[in-house]
Order: C-alpha cells, then sequence, then structure tokens
C-alpha cells in the first residue's frame, strides 16, 4: 500500500508553473497544473491513496516503522518513507512581487525563459544560479540586465567570466529592486535603486528572481535524518561525506552496507527531488529520482 500525504495541491512548485518546456514527451510544453493532474491520475490508476490539506509535523522511527504524524494529530507507519517534500523559493518580498508571480515575475528561467523570446529581461541576484540563468535567457531573448546587491557577483570564477564576456547580458552592482509594477497583470517595470543614485525603473516584461532556495523540512528538525546547513536532506555518498568532515555516527545498519543513494541517514527513510542535497531542482530530474527511490525502496524491504 502507498499512501502521499500533500500539505496543500498536488503538484507543488510544478503546478504552479505557467508552462513546461524541459519535460520528455511533451514538445508543445504543457502547463504546470495539466502535469500536475496527469501526476495524480496516473497514481490513482495504479490504487495509490491520496492524503491532501494535511501537514506533515513529525517523522519519528517506532520499532521497526517509520511513523508521520499530521497536523491533525494522526500518524501513519510505514516500513519505507519517501521525502519529497520539494523547497520554496526565496523572494524578495517587495511591493508587487506577489501580484505579478506567473506574470512577469518569474523563479524559473528555464521553464519560462521562452515566453520572452527577443524581449528583455530582468534577473535578480548574485550567485551561481543568478548568474547561470542570465547565460542560459541570453541565448532567447535580446538581453539581460543582471541586479546584484553586492559589489561583485559570488558564481563561481568561470561562470563569472562567461557573463562578462557575454554582450548580451550587463551587470548592475549595489543595485536593490524595490518593486514591480505593471497593468492589466502583466508586469512592465522594475522599481530599482543603486547605491548613491536616484531611484530608476527598468522596462521589461519579465524578471527572474534567483535569490536562492529554502528547503520543506522543519518537520525533521528534531528526526534522526541528518540535514545539510542549508537544511536540505544528505543522501547517499553526499550524506557519507558530511558524516566524516563532522565525526558524525551512522546507525549500526550501515557498519555493513553504505546508505542506497536516495537513502538518508535514517534506513528506510529515502528523499527525492528539490528537497535533497545535490538535485537539480527541475521536474523533469525530480520525478527520475522518484523512479530511482522505487526501486531502492524495493531492495531495502527484500532485507527486512
Amino acid at each position: 500500500d502507498t499512501l502521499v500525504i500533500e500539505r496543500a495541491a498536488f503538484g507543488g512548485q510544478a503546478a504552479s508553473t505557467v508552462r513546461l518546456d524541459n519535460v520528455p514527451g511533451f514538445p508543445e510544453s504543457i502547463t504546470g497544473s495539466e502535469l500536475a493532474d496527469r501526476f495524480r491520475q496516473q497514481a490513482e490508476r495504479f490504487g495509490v491513496e491520496l492524503l491532501q490539506t494535511q501537514e506533515v509535523k513529525e517523522l519519528c522511527t517506532k520499532a521497526n516503522y517509520q511513523c508521520v504524524v499530521t497536523g491533525d494529530g494522526s500518524e501513519y507507519s510505514a516500513r519505507a518513507v519517501l521525502i519529497a517534500s520539494g523547497s520554496r523559493y526565496r523572494t524578495l518580498e517587495v511591493e508587487g512581487e506577489e501580484d505579478y508571480y506567473g506574470s512577469g515575475v518569474h523563479y524559473c528561467a528555464t521553464c519560462d525563459g521562452p515566453f520572452y523570446k527577443g524581449q528583455s529581461v530582468a534577473v535578480v541576484g548574485g550567485g551561481n544560479s543568478a548568474a547561470e540563468e542570465s547565460l542560459f535567457l541570453a541565448d532567447i531573448v535580446d538581453d539581460v540586465t543582471l541586479l546584484v546587491r553586492g559589489e561583485e557577483l559570488k558564481a563561481s570564477q568561470i561562470i563569472q567570466e562567461k557573463v562578462a564576456e557575454n554582450p548580451k547580458i550587463t551587470v548592475r552592482y549595489r543595485t536593490h529592486v524595490e518593486g514591480f509594477e505593471g497593468a492589466e497583470s502583466k508586469l512592465s517595470t522594475v522599481k530599482v535603486r543603486t547605491e548613491g543614485a536616484e531611484p530608476e525603473t527598468l522596462d521589461v516584461p519579465g524578471a527572474f528572481v534567483f535569490v536562492g532556495l529554502d528547503p520543506n523540512t522543519s518537520y525533521l528538525t528534531d528526526s534522526n535524518v541528518t540535514l545539510d546547513e542549508q537544511g536540505f536532506v544528505l543522501t547517499g555518498h553526499t550524506l557519507c561525506t558530511h558524516v566524516r568532515r563532522n565525526q558524525l555516527e551512522l546507525p549500526p545498519v550501515f557498519d555493513h552496507r553504505e546508505p542506497a543513494m536516495m537513502e538518508t541517514s535514517q534506513p528506510g527513510v529515502f528523499a527525492a527531488g528539490d528537497v535533497r542535497v545535490g538535485s537539480t531542482k527541475q521536474v523533469a530530474s525530480a520525478a527520475g529520482e522518484g523512479a530511482a527511490v522505487a526501486l531502492e525502496v524495493r531492495e531495502y524491504l527484500k532485507r527486512q
């Protein structure tokens, strides 16, 4: 028996994406909501029980079972658990950002960049993600304005060099985004302020925000599942490296075998998708990780 527990609508971030162009099998792209609905229908076809609008509050171990506690006080026991609670984009928390989400303000260039072919866009952020997504967008749009709060990019040196060499990318340092404005539910301008200068506006129909991700793992704080410094779930080889570096210990069962590629520090608990350290934060790869976990769970149950 398989149970899926979801705190909101099925599909997570994917369901709220306007269109997805990088999912195999959909040459004309597909809306996030439609893809999420197809996932749901497929799961139901195989007899998966779906529990919606229930938030997981705790994950613990009782005897040989993993126990999941939800917000209403219910407890669900299983021989194996897959953590696929994803992550959420960090927002700028400025005026208009929420109003134009999906209609000019985006958090995934791969998903929404093709909508702005031949136009101008802004990218907000100074790390690897912002720089890499700027390079990706530069192959699609006419020009990219990269807005960096600090005095320099924090991306790797190689990525910085590629950004500097790209004639379509203009980098503006010490620049803060103060708001988003538009009309008829479509973004038209980004309000910015560069240190030492007067506030101004950029006339762009699209803005891509890359200021980090926060994993949905607060319910794992007191569990036996090891997280990294940002709160993402450690699995497999990355977990072993983290444990050795920090002089930690894994459960005795791992004295006789290595954790599986997607297995956490708690035997029988696995992780896949955006919540996992090292994931690519893409729908296609997250689904692939889920399929890989299904095989690892089967092997784990054979040993029980």
